[in-house]
């Protein structure tokens, strides 16, 4: 069963490149900057094909995809919607993550689509969760329920300028499964913004596996 979901998801991958070739990126926002092969295949860390991590510790999740890198027009607009508030850089994230569904994860059965959740002193401060502003949108297009089936439940420092030790050591024990979802036996879809170490969704899918989910997969808009 694991081959054919990491299958269907190489396949989409090579559907993808041959309309590329044809049909190039465009965005208003600025050129985008796109993930390409040779990545892992199971944490999509550019590259290689199974990076070293992954074969020392494989994840909890089967894969992670990301529909880009994170630079340029991608890297500014994630940054404007998270730390300016910039809500009108959304509808443009939300299409690259759409891009990045079809292109990985349109054939596979998804019980739920799951945002990774921010803690709620940070959501308030900030407003929204933009993980979750993302998988609304994309459950609405696709017709995928969206489960907040996670909790932090531990304040963290921002993950970002700290190294790959530090980012897995400040996530430890930070997520808990809500009590009013159960995970056992579904399928379900990790929804991000962005997927830097990996350190956030390998906690997340940790936590789902933990509690009875037969498949976890990462879906972001971008991957460093």
């Amino acid at each position: 069963m694991d081959r054919l979901w990491t299958a269907a998801a190489w396949t989409g991958r090579l559907a993808e490149d041959l309309l590329d070739l044809v049909f190039p990126p465009r965005s208003e926002e600025g050129p985008v900057p796109e993930q390409l092969p040779p990545f892992c295949r199971r944490c999509a860390a550019p590259g290689v094909v199974l990076c070293a991590r992954c074969r020392e510790s494989p994840p909890d999740f089967l894969w992670a995809r990301a529909a880009c890198r994170y630079g340029g027009a991608v890297q500014e607009a994630i940054l404007g919607l998270k730390y300016r508030k910039q809500i009108d850089r959304l509808p443009w994230l939300s299409d690259l993550l759409e891009i990045g569904f079809r292109t990985y994860a349109a054939t596979l059965p998804w019980d739920a689509l799951v945002p990774v959740p921010l803690h709620p002193v940070r959501e308030r401060s900030r407003g929204f969760n933009q993980a979750e502003e993302l998988a609304r949108l994309l459950g609405k297009r696709q017709g995928i329920p969206v489960r907040n089936a996670l909790r932090r439940v531990r304040p963290t420092p921002p993950q970002a300028g700290l190294p790959s030790p530090r980012r897995e050591h400040n996530l430890s024990g930070a997520f808990q499964p809500k009590r009013n979802f159960d995970p056992a036996g579904k399928n379900l879809l990790l929804i991000d913004d962005v997927i830097t170490t990996g350190a956030t969704v390998r906690e997340s899918a940790a936590r789902l596996r933990e509690n009875g989910a037969r498949t976890v997969c990462v879906l972001a808009v971008a991957r460093s």
